[in-house]
């Protein structure tokens, strides 16, 4: 295989993994609508520089990735699209630097320069094709920015100490501190946790003791310069930031105190990150031993197993965890994967491949065809159908069977290459079709509205949008601030980020308890009618409390109500 097939395989799984769809799947309830209504408030208000979340404070990350989305929103209008292409580009980002790195570590292995660039072009790919960077760079949250960003710093430093003196050395180093200090101003802290963990013990593997001494305050300068702007700017602008920042949004998260994050056991990455691989998980068995011994004498290999378990403890410490918060892990997993399945299969060649070695992709083949099957059925499979999407289920189903064939016949053609590389790439190749239709084949009928609610949130746009006072849980209102640009409600339940701990009085003045909703519901409709939208089960329980009248109209979704309340006439 030549460089430049390499180069392009891993360039079109780029383009249709992140980028072709990515608009296509529902904007998500919390998450997504949070961030967004972040940006686009920027938009709206002009401030770049203080960051207002539905007109609250906010204190709790950077602005950077903030910057990106609403540049991105000013570019690509008020869309899903706008708001997850940050992520899409820093995975990109990630495949990209382990890519990079994979090759410079081929090098030092002795590699030509054409086969160099094979390995990290399919490093890259085997990253871009993984299924938890592929969702990860799909969705608008902060998780694959700071997983590309702080690779980036960590992989520059390899190419910095690995790389002759001179120029080209330093300006490594400065790429390094560059991107760490992107990185701080996406999430903080972990701008120098993660390249910490990973630099420091491969540099003492490496016995690179000047370089662990010396080298990384080169980029420690370069990081701070970056940083030192906006650190100044916002201190004067938000004296509060800081202590928020710092406190709440590092070491109580870490500990588990004081986060909305679930606390999980310290194994939980041990299922997360193998299942985070697939499909390239079924691999790794048979590149472990290859993998194994080329550990033992290549440097780079030794950097990547750095770059993969450095993370992966530090994470597994942690006792606020979510599966996306493992994505530095994968890029270097995906590194080790493809150099061990390339000595694995160099080893094997000659060898009359196994019949067995067919099963995976004609099973395949088979679901594909069975998908098409239900899709052709018509009315007989539509309630089948029905359970999974809500519109165009028969083609959905049609859709699914054709990725999976596709899949399958890929996975044929991985088994019959004539090289190791091009095994490789086909391995890769096979389920991009699959990984890009992932928002096009989103099963939003076993999605709750609670989840998704954009639909539904449209359906009430004339009363949610005009009604005089809104009562909100924290989910609806980040959805009515994003789906409904309404940035005044009132939050009503647990207030979650919405308590800035600040003692900010505009602020805590909108953070409604259980025990003051009937007196605030009073005062609300002295003004006009008012409307309460939350989930199910805290309509019910304020609905419930003493003091608070029947309504006038309630509507019930999946997952969420909207209950209306008539304002309070005047006594004559």
């Amino acid at each position: 295989m030549t460089a430049r097939r390499a180069v392009l395989a891993a360039f079109i799984a780029f383009v249709a993994v992140n980028l072709l769809f990515l608009g296509t799947r529902p904007v998500l309830t919390a998450d997504e609508t949070r961030y967004g209504s972040i940006a686009a408030q920027m938009v709206e208000s002009g401030n770049w520089l203080q960051l207002r979340m539905s007109g609250f404070r906010f204190y709790e990350k950077p602005p950077l990735v903030y910057w990106m989305t609403a540049a991105s929103i000013e570019a690509f209008g008020h869309t899903a699209f706008a708001i997850r292409l940050p992520a899409a580009l820093c995975g990109g980002l990630a495949a990209l630097a382990a890519g990079v790195a994979a090759r410079r570590g081929a090098q030092l292995a002795g590699a030509a320069p054409g086969d160099a660039t094979v390995i990290g072009a399919l490093v890259s790919l085997a990253s871009l094709t993984m299924v938890l960077p592929a969702v990860g760079s799909s969705v608008a949250i902060l998780d694959q920015p700071i997983a590309g960003l702080t690779l980036a710093a960590s992989c520059s430093f390899f190419m910095a100490v690995t790389g002759p003196e001179g120029r080209a050395r330093f300006a490594w180093l400065a790429a390094s501190g560059v991107f760490a200090g992107l990185a701080f101003m996406t999430k903080g802290l972990l701008a120098v946790v993660f390249p910490a963990v990973t630099l420091v013990p491969w540099l003492a593997w490496e016995r690179r003791w000047r370089d662990l001494i010396v080298t990384p305050w080169i980029v420690l300068a370069v990081g701070a310069a970056v940083v030192a702007p906006w650190a100044i700017a916002v201190t004067q602008a938000e004296p509060g930031f800081w202590t928020r920042f710092i406190v709440h949004e590092h070491f109580q998260r870490f500990a588990g105190t004081g986060s909305n994050q679930p606390r999980e056991s310290t194994f939980f990455y041990l299922l997360i990150v193998p299942l985070g691989c697939v499909p390239w998980i079924v691999a790794a068995p048979a590149a472990a031993g290859a993998a194994w011994r080329g550990i033992r004498s290549n440097s780079g290999l030794r950097f990547a197993l750095c770059a993969l378990v450095g993370p992966f403890i530090f994470l597994s410490l942690s006792r606020g965890k979510l599966p996306t918060y493992s994505l530095p892990c994968y890029p270097p997993a995906a590194w080790l994967i493809v150099v061990g399945l390339l000595g694995a299969f160099a080893a094997r060649a000659g060898r009359e491949r196994s019949r067995a070695s067919d099963l995976p992709g004609a099973v395949l083949v088979l679901l594909g065809l069975a998908s098409v099957g239900v899709a052709l059925a018509g009315g007989a499979s539509a309630e089948l159908l029905g359970r999974a999407w809500l519109t165009h289920p028969h083609a959905h189903a049609a859709l699914l069977g054709a990725v999976l064939v596709l899949w399958g016949v890929g996975d044929l053609c991985a088994q019959r290459g004539r090289t190791p590389a091009s095994r490789v790439a086909w391995m890769g190749l096979s389920p991009v079709a699959a990984l890009a239709s992932f928002g096009l084949l989103f099963p939003d009928a076993i999605v709750d509205d609670a989840i998704s609610t954009g639909p539904t949130i449209e359906r009430e746009r004339a009363s949610m949008s005009t009604v005089r006072t809104l009562f909100c849980d924290q989910k609806l209102a980040h959805a009515s601030a994003w789906f409904l640009g309404r940035a005044d409600f009132l939050v009503v339940d647990r207030p979650r980020e919405f308590a800035n701990g600040q003692g900010v009085a505009e602020d805590d003045a909108r953070l409604v308890s259980d025990a003051q909703f009937a007196v605030r519901l009073r005062e609300a409709r002295a003004g006009g009618a008012v409307e309460l939208a939350a989930a199910t089960p805290i309509v019910e329980r304020l609905l419930h409390a003493e003091g608070v009248p029947e309504p006038e109209r309630r509507v019930d979704f999946r997952g969420w109500a909207l209950v209306e309340f008539a304002p309070l006439r005047p006594l004559h």
